[in-house]
Parts: structure tokens; sequence; C-alpha cells
């Protein structure tokens, strides 16, 4: 089972909007996935333990987990290209 952060300023928001779109694609794909909604202040505590972290803020700081950009799925704009980033993470 694939274990996704979804991160966001305040955890609510942006950040379920996201995970509902990411949720579709896997269950489309047959990925078995937990989600967790978090602030991005709370991503360090899933660092490493997760295997990917993806986040509707911009990120400057290195984790050892992949991270991708979720605006694309706000904003519909290289929403293609970051899927198929996400399933090349999760099913490599």
């Amino acid at each position: 089972m694939k274990k996704i952060v979804i991160a966001c300023g305040a955890g609510l928001a942006t950040s379920s909007m996201v995970k509902d779109k990411v949720e579709a694609i896997l269950k489309q794909k047959g990925i078995a996935f937990q989600t967790m909604q978090c602030t991005l202040t709370e991503v360090d505590n899933y660092d490493g333990s997760v295997d990917l972290i993806i986040t509707t803020m911009r990120v400057r700081k290195k984790y050892h987990s992949p991270v991708l950009s979720g605006s694309a799925y706000l904003s519909g704009v290289n929403e293609d290209e970051i899927t198929a980033k996400m399933l090349e993470i999760l099913q490599g």
C-alpha cells in the first residue's frame, strides 16, 4: 500500500481538493493507497515514512520522500505531467 501525504497551508481546503483528484486517479489505476492530509509545517512528521508528498505550496526544503506540486490539480495546468510523475513514483 502506497502512503501519500497531501499538504496545504491549513491542511483543509486545497489539500481536500487535491486529495479527491489524486484518490480518483489512483483508484482508476488500481493502486492501493492511504492518503493523509496535513499542514505544510506537519510534513516533517511524515518525511521518510511515506512514498510521496504532494503539496499545494512552494517547498524549498529537501525531503527524503519525493515531493510533487499539487497545484496542477487546482489549476488544471500541467495536470497530465504531474499525474505521470506521480504514477512513475508510485509504480516504480
